[in-house]
């Protein structure tokens, strides 16, 4: 057979355990085979493997996984015991002897008590030194003589025991009293009132009085009267004198023409406006004012609006306007050092809050600003003088006569995947830095591309070698391997170099 790649651990025939004066050397995952004649803790024949995180180049902890030292104590015939080795069980899951200190189980003979049953009988009849009684036997003669000699109540709150020698007394609560004759307890609400007497019993309240009952804690009536109904009210107004209302008297409501209209039914007085509402002088409204219905209603003004305040709001979904042109800033006289523009709000997912955006004119005191048309993605509440840095702008198109750069480079970069496209003729005056991929259908070069610009710095390879680094050289590459399962290592001077033998090396 051909020979194959063969792999050598760590080894030794004089040493157990793989230290170096007293210090754990395997790596992790490194393994260690130990020739050492094996006893118990000489740590001989046994296969060791380092585990754990490594430390100055040391794993944490290097564990026993097999060896030698434990296979032989397996090597006997299945249900035998065997000194100094391992219990193994037969195809009976049976096995022929076990000795514990003095106690002996077997099936007969030996030195030791013999145990040859486990008596699961609960009367824990037929008892000997040959038998071991089962808990539940245990249990079942505890339970059968501690049975009915007790009798356990509970209430909303605690328990009691009553043994037989004991007396259960019944006794009454807040307003209950109990009495126990023959074989029966009575329990009998307790007359606690002072006031419900046989004198005072009876119905209570009428047309003209009403009534005022007193109930306990246990929901018992303890007393019963009456108050007398008032029979008349005083009626008073924003303006004019109160008035006294007795009973039989009709009280009026009344509304004012064109503003207040009042309608009574079934015991019910509606108070509310006419279809047409004409207030003969100015209308001074304060506060809030809502007109018409937002979903239903339209609300004319007739003449010109004038709005004077801080801020004008609308919060429709729609606007339109006739004018064709809008004027912003239109009372501007001198240089207030302002922009002009239009301030949007706008949710952001990634901080989870409403920011202020900014698109307009970039004006600024004495001619500070850029004087363009710019765009900033946040700003504050406040801001009317704004200054770069300007946010990113997206067009489906854009016509230009010139493009250039304000401050820094000028970037074109395409989303995603997506390629910058050049229809026409590209003249570069200076260098080409190109960062990213440059597809081309064919290059031609004169002379080898060096590793310093991403170049192998050679024509031409070894056959069935393998290219490694040097420096900023041009790449290297091994001789082919000249064995059948040979692998890549590093050898003593660290170059790489193929071997078909890994060898793990002594301790």
């Amino acid at each position: 057979m051909t020979q194959k790649t063969r792999i050598k651990i760590l080894s030794s025939d004089t040493t157990g355990v793989p230290l170096n004066s007293g210090n754990r050397i395997l790596k992790q995952g490194e393994m260690a085979y130990s020739s050492l004649s094996g006893t118990t803790s000489n740590g001989g024949d046994r296969l060791y493997i380092g585990t754990g995180t490594e430390s100055g180049g040391v794993a944490a902890a290097q564990d026993v996984i097999g060896g030698k030292y434990f296979t032989s104590k397996l090597d006997h015939s299945p249900g035998t015991l065997t000194a100094d080795s391992a219990l193994i069980v037969n195809s009976n899951k049976h096995i022929n002897e076990l000795n514990i200190g003095n106690l002996r189980i077997d099936s007969s003979g030996g030195t030791g008590q013999v145990v040859t049953a486990i008596n699961t009988n609960t009367s824990l009849t037929g008892a000997s030194n040959a038998q071991l009684a089962s808990a539940l036997a245990i249990k079942t003669y505890i339970d059968d003589q501690n049975a009915n000699e007790d009798l356990d109540l509970a209430g909303d709150s605690g328990t009691i025991s009553i043994s037989d020698s004991e007396t259960l007394t019944v006794a009454g609560g807040t307003g209950l009293t109990t009495a126990a004759a023959g074989n029966a307890v009575t329990i009998t609400l307790d007359n606690t009132s002072t006031d419900m007497t046989a004198t005072n019993s009876g119905q209570y309240g009428s047309a003209t009085a009403i009534p005022v009952i007193t109930v306990d804690r246990q929901g018992r009536l303890t007393a019963a009267s009456t108050v007398a109904i008032s029979s008349s009210f005083t009626l008073a107004a924003d303006s004019g004198t109160n008035d006294t209302f007795n009973n039989g008297e009709t009280l009026t409501i009344s509304g004012t023409a064109n503003e207040v209209e009042t309608a009574v039914s079934n015991n019910e007085i509606t108070i509310g406006l006419p279809n047409d509402v004409t207030v003969a002088n100015n209308l001074t409204v304060n506060g809030n004012t809502v007109l018409g219905n937002s979903t239903s209603d339209t609300v004319t003004i007739a003449g010109n609006l004038t709005v004077n305040g801080t801020t004008t709001s609308v919060n429709s979904s729609e606007i339109t306007i006739d004018d064709p042109v809008q004027v912003l800033g239109d009372g501007t006289s001198s240089d207030d050092g302002l922009d002009r523009g239009i301030k949007f709000k706008y949710y952001d997912d990634a901080s989870s809050t409403v920011k202020q955006g900014f698109f307009g004119f970039d004006g600024g005191s004495s001619n500070s600003g850029t004087e363009r048309f710019v765009y900033k993605k946040v700003i504050s509440t406040d801001d009317d003088d704004l200054d770069s840095p300007w946010g990113d702008a997206e067009f489906n198109e854009l016509y230009v006569s010139k493009v250039q750069s304000v401050s820094g480079n000028l970037t074109l970069e395409a989303a995603g995947s997506n390629s910058i496209v050049l229809n026409d003729t590209v003249d570069l005056n200076g260098a080409l830095d190109v960062s990213g991929v440059l597809s081309a259908s064919s290059l031609t070069l004169t002379t080898d591309l060096a590793v310093a610009h991403g170049g192998t710095g050679v024509s031409s390879f070894t056959d069935n070698g393998v290219l490694f680094g040097d420096g900023s050289n041009a790449l290297d590459v091994t001789a082919a391997s000249s064995a059948n399962g040979s692998i890549l290592q590093a050898d003593s001077g660290g170059a790489p170099a193929f071997s078909n033998i890994i060898d793990g090396g002594t301790f």
